[in-house]
């Protein structure tokens, strides 16, 4: 980023890179596009632009999340980022809901097979904007400082309510979420598969990692703690809990995509009772991406996590595994109904994390700076907004 432009530079190399490795025809940027604390509010409008600039050389599509780090004293992530992202014709982000409660980037895209626009949709995404961060209140006088609650606002997920305020004309978000898919499904005659995109993970993913994490059934780094929704300024008392009810009631979700967690990249098969939430998982995949960018903290070698898609099974799995900067591959999976119980062979879950049978994956060590997390999609090409 322009806060260090050494490591905006090797940020925008990893991008190249793996751009250039993957024939990606969709990346998600998912959360902490911009160190937000390293902004200054004259200027702050004009970093999203090198943030994308790798994407937009070569036409690439991307749709985005936003993090905790989008929204600081100095950078607000409507003005500063999801408007200028507006200007880019290769942008597909979009919020859908309105209300200062319910964050930004929570939308949906609807992908279609790539020889037809007709019919219903072959898969669906869905974005959530998990928020943290701080209130922009050097960006708009009309915001009071303070923090941002930290996990997908509740009304975006309570079930069975009208999503509309009648008084406030104002829509909802998991309240939201519920009835558009329900709205979808209606529509197209039944449950569509689909996908979902937030920043900070779910605590389900706290509380399989307080347990033990096997990395021999699932591969991965497994660095560091994870800080779940809910609990990074506060204490954690279920804050997500009636989101994560929201995405375990959506037949045909075949696994969720977050980051955050810098020092974190494997995958899980949410199928057991939380304590904390008194919730049961119903064989949901949950996967950290990979830390792309020079931002932030970690020595752990930069990637992407990778989805592979096929149209002819994506009701019963789908393939993922991190491209780095190297041009190694690192954690392939296959999440379908034997994942987690499937063994990967000799995977160590320390930063350098190598798995055997895989070309070239000792992870060398590199200094941090910047902070994404993104996912570059393969297989079904054409996307309606």
């Amino acid at each position: 980023m322009l806060a260090d432009e050494t490591d905006d530079a090797l940020t925008k190399q990893v991008m190249r890179s793996i751009l250039a490795d993957e024939d990606a025809q969709l990346v998600v940027l998912n959360g902490d596009l911009i160190s937000g604390e390293a902004t200054q509010s004259s200027t702050s409008s004009e970093y999203l632009h090198e943030v994308v600039s790798p994407l937009v050389e070569i036409d690439q599509q991307w749709a985005s999340t936003y993090g905790n780090h989008d929204s600081q004293a100095n950078l607000d992530p409507s003005l500063d980022i999801f408007e200028q992202e507006a200007k880019y014709p290769t942008s597909l982000t979009k919020s859908d809901i309105s209300g200062t409660q319910a964050g930004i980037t929570n939308y949906y895209l609807m992908v279609y097979p790539h020889d037809t626009l007709d019919g219903p949709p072959a898969l669906l995404l869905w974005f959530f904007d998990s928020r943290g961060g701080r209130n922009p209140s050097n960006r708009n006088d009309d915001i009071e400082s303070g923090v941002r609650e930290d996990w997908v606002d509740e009304s975006v997920s309570l079930l069975h309510q009208p999503s509309w305020d009648l008084q406030t004309k104002i829509m909802k978000v998991v309240q939201w979420f519920i009835e558009q898919n329900a709205n979808l499904t209606s529509e197209f005659g039944g449950p569509i598969p689909s996908l979902a995109f937030y920043h900070i993970p779910a605590h389900a993913m706290f509380e399989y990692q307080d347990k033990g994490v096997n990395s021999t059934i699932t591969p991965g780094i497994n660095g560091e703690t994870v800080v779940s929704q809910g609990s990074g300024d506060t204490k954690y008392t279920g804050q997500d809990s009636k989101f994560m009810q929201a995405l375990l009631n959506t037949t045909g979700l075949l696994a969720t995509f977050s980051g955050h967690d810098h020092e974190n990249d494997w995958c899980f098969k949410w199928d057991n009772r939380t304590v904390d939430q008194n919730i049961t998982g119903t064989n949901l995949n949950m996967c950290y991406g990979r830390h792309t960018g020079y931002g932030g903290y970690s020595d752990v070698a930069r990637g992407a996590r990778q989805i592979l898609i096929n149209q002819e099974d994506l009701e019963n799995q789908l393939q993922t595994w991190i491209r780095l900067e190297d041009g190694s591959v690192s954690a392939p999976v296959t999440l379908n109904s034997t994942y987690g119980s499937d063994r990967y062979g000799a995977i160590f879950s320390d930063k350098r994390s190598q798995v055997s049978g895989s070309t070239s994956l000792y992870e060398q060590h590199y200094p941090p700076f910047i902070l994404y997390f993104w996912v570059a999609f393969w297989m079904l090409t054409q996307w309606r907004q």
